[in-house]
């Protein structure tokens, strides 16, 4: 994946790939394990073993066969159970949101059933703000100018007043219009616990409950216009996205009421949507602690300078392969010079193309005649060659990864390799009358395999009387057969041969 040297320190490799240690993977997908508690239902099995904390209070309704453990006269602490200890992991279900997977039934009404009277329509595909922008504003004329269309807009808002995630504060707002004159607006709080996604669920996911996060509002939106609805058979509903942060008058009022919405006071309930972020952040924040206590070593040392996220780095997604490879292995070290020879090849020869007599790194990168033509690509991003500089910085790797497309730096011959010329429709041809001429040979093999079989079938039959010297009559026909059928034979794998 990342065209690296076995022999590649791992750590390095995570940080530029952007996958965590197993030991955090691990963490994180515990903890995922303990969030997806939520979304079983009391009678299931594995909820039946835990506390009626997570029964909300209730009973167990089909209680184990055989009780978590033994009863015992010891009075020291019981130590819990490993569900137990996997369940104090996530918030307490009476804490926050629970998702019941079959909340829809299958007769339910669908937005299918109401035909044009419900529309619901999502973001589009290549979205570009500013153009959805300009067909918003000339769609909200024509609806503006109809005096049985009320228009509302929502919107959701997060205010942060430190990195830590304790410290955020989310909030919603919503605004209505009438013939283009505000008619209400309301805003509210949902506490620490809760993400932007959950104060913006009234669009496009709003109708039928799904069992996913914000099901209960999910619900809550789907009986009010399911009544709307009912109550006149000329109403329509239409529910759609519009661009935020552009020129939408009434997108700006509803953001303005969502962040005067997060200062207003709400008991914290956590969502399952906050909680999975709260699961990476936290991961995030360990692995940078360790990556900050690890004291440098190797040569991947001074180009350890990135820190750890989740999302790979601009110069990993649009890099060549091949040049990615020869970035990873330049900035670790573990690449094709004389020092790594030296170290982990020994029967490699250690100069360099050039000359030199022990090819180093930094040999290559300052000094090397071969690539002088193209080093002024990295003087841009730094004048004075520093390593540290042009393999741990942003700008630095950029630089570097335009030096080696036009160099063949790093590489075994240290020229540059010719890229495999793309497929034609004359190569596509070419190999269409091959496979056709493979395609009559076999069949010509089968034929001659086929009569080689019936022929030794054929002499194979014999038959005659038993003769006093106690042999078959047809046993000299039998050989003559024998010998006709092998020279017969003879000629076919002749023949073949020819083919």
């Amino acid at each position: 994946m990342a065209g690296a040297f076995r022999t590649t320190p791992t750590n390095a490799l995570e940080i530029d790939m952007a996958i965590p240690p197993i030991t955090i993977t691990l963490d994180v997908i515990l903890e995922g394990y303990a969030n997806r508690m939520h979304k079983l239902k009391t009678t299931n099995p594995i909820v039946e073993r835990l506390t009626e904390e997570w029964r909300k209070g209730n009973k167990a309704t089909y209680p184990p066969p055989l009780p978590s453990r033994r009863k015992t006269r010891n009075k020291k602490k019981v130590k819990p159970t490993q569900l137990e200890k996997i369940t104090g992991l996530t918030y307490s279900p009476m804490e926050g949101e629970s998702i019941d997977p079959f909340i829809s039934p299958p007769w339910r009404k669908t937005a299918g059933d109401y035909g044009n009277r419900l529309t619901i329509t999502g973001v589009p595909k290549e979205c570009k703000k500013v153009e959805e922008a300009k067909k918003h504003n000339e769609k909200l004329k024509e609806m503006e100018r109809d005096e049985d269309r009320i228009v509302v807009y929502s919107d959701g808002s997060m205010r942060e007043e430190d990195d830590d995630w304790e410290s955020k504060i989310v909030g919603w707002g919503m605004v209505g219009y009438h013939q283009g004159r505000e008619i209400f607006s309301s805003r509210g709080g949902l506490g620490h616990h809760a993400e932007v996604y959950d104060a913006e669920l009234v669009v496009t996911s709003a109708y039928g409950p799904k069992p996913a996060p914000g099901q209960t509002q999910m619900l809550s939106v789907t009986h009010h216009i399911d009544r709307f609805l009912d109550g006149q058979g000329d109403r329509t509903v239409n529910i759609g996205w519009c661009p935020g942060h552009q020129e939408v008058k009434g997108n700006k009022r509803a953001d303005g009421e969502a962040k005067r919405g997060a200062g207003k006071w709400s008991t914290d309930y956590t969502t399952m949507t906050n909680a999975k972020r709260r699961t990476k952040e936290k991961a995030l924040k360990t692995w940078r602690e360790d990556w900050k206590k690890k004291t440098p070593t190797g040569g991947f040392a001074i180009a350890n300078r990135l820190e750890p996220r989740w999302r790979l780095r601009e110069h990993v997604i649009h890099t060549p392969r091949e040049v990615f490879g020869r970035l990873t292995q330049c900035h670790t070290k573990h690449a094709f010079l004389g020092e790594y020879f030296a170290r982990f090849v020994p029967h490699e020869k250690t100069g360099c193309i050039c000359g030199e007599r022990y090819q180093t790194r930094e040999h290559v990168i300052k000094t090397c005649p071969q690539y002088e033509g193209h080093r002024y690509i990295l003087r841009k991003a730094d004048e004075h060659l520093e390593l540290g500089r042009l393999l741990g910085t942003k700008e630095g790797l950029e630089a570097m990864t335009k030096f080696l497309e036009k160099t063949g730096a790093f590489t075994k011959t240290g020229t540059k390799r010719k890229q495999k010329e793309t497929p034609t429709e004359e190569d596509d041809e070419n190999n269409e009358e091959e496979g056709r001429w493979w395609q009559r040979m076999e069949r010509m093999r089968d034929e001659a395999d086929g009569l080689m079989e019936r022929e030794g079938e054929e002499a194979g039959r014999g038959g005659g009387e038993e003769r006093d010297d106690g042999r078959w009559e047809g046993d000299r026909e039998d050989e003559d057969a024998t010998t006709q059928g092998t020279d017969r034979r003879g000629e076919e794998n002749t023949h073949h041969g020819r083919l």
